[in-house]
């Protein structure tokens, strides 16, 4: 991404939290990135605009609206915007966390909680626990235990052979090879790449390639480019191929995402 304008974290990371559930909302610009960071709570990322990357060391997550990421404490993270971002984290006290996903994770923002994270929006963060505001937060976290969990993200492999496939399929994602073509690029057997993709990953090769294409293809969305250009730029033959790919892998046709922005 051109022209990264790096935003070196808060304080506030290292600090403790004075309240069970603090909430920080605050603007990125396009191509900003909060370097690594980590704290000792956890904390869910919500986009009301815009589309955001976060990334740990050891996944890329993509988070449009409607959905938003959770971050266990301790988990170092860089948190980049595709696009102009508005965004709402909650930072939650460790004596929280039992309620919530025991990993990280993409939550889905249902309707009822977008109203519920607006409304938060207008609570400062010297309210009271017991009061009006502080049954809304607990509703959030109630909301938020109940979230759906949505398959964004992509694991990232350790392997220099898996690395420098991914370095060359970012580059050019039109690059459709199979894992025999790859062996000859990187190296290995294709036996040998298919056995690393499962093992590093948790995936098929296929389905590793599918998700980096639609985390490319939803910040291609986020930039107003079209479904069609979007299609030839991954390397489909057709705009319906791919549409099908990303409504298998998110449940959502592409034009869902863009109408969004």
């Amino acid at each position: 991404m051109p022209n990264l304008k790096k935003i070196t974290p808060s304080k506030e990371s290292k600090q403790r939290l004075t309240q069970p559930i603090t909430i920080v909302s605050r603007s990125l610009g396009i191509n900003s990135i909060v370097e690594k960071h980590s704290h000792s709570w956890g904390q869910f990322v919500y986009a009301h605009k815009g589309v955001l990357i976060v990334a740990t060391p050891n996944e890329q997550y993509i988070v449009p609206p409607e959905q938003g990421v959770w971050l266990l404490p301790g988990i170092e993270h860089e948190v980049t915007a595709i696009s102009n971002v508005e965004l709402t984290s909650f930072y939650f006290d460790n004596a929280l966390l039992k309620k919530l996903p025991s990993s990280c994770c993409v939550l889905k923002v249902n309707h009822f909680l977008k109203a519920l994270i607006a409304e938060a929006n207008e609570i400062t963060n010297d309210y009271q626990w017991r009061s009006s505001d502080g049954r809304l937060l607990r509703l959030i976290l109630d909301r938020l235990s109940l979230a759906e969990n949505v398959i964004l993200q992509l694991p990232y492999p350790k392997d220099s052979r898996l690395l420098k496939m991914l370095t060359l399929m970012q580059k050019d994602p039109s690059t459709n090879h199979n894992l025999e073509q790859w062996g000859k690029v990187v190296g290995a057997s294709a036996r040998s790449l298919s056995r690393l993709f499962k093992n590093e990953t948790g995936l098929s090769y296929r389905t590793w390639r599918q998700r980096l294409n639609v985390q490319i293809a939803i910040s291609q969305l986020s930039m107003g480019k079209s479904i069609t250009s979007i299609a030839l730029y991954l390397g489909y033959e057709s705009a319906s191929a791919f549409i099908h790919m990303f409504k298998v892998n998110t449940g959502m046709t592409p034009s869902f995402y863009r109408d969004k922005e």
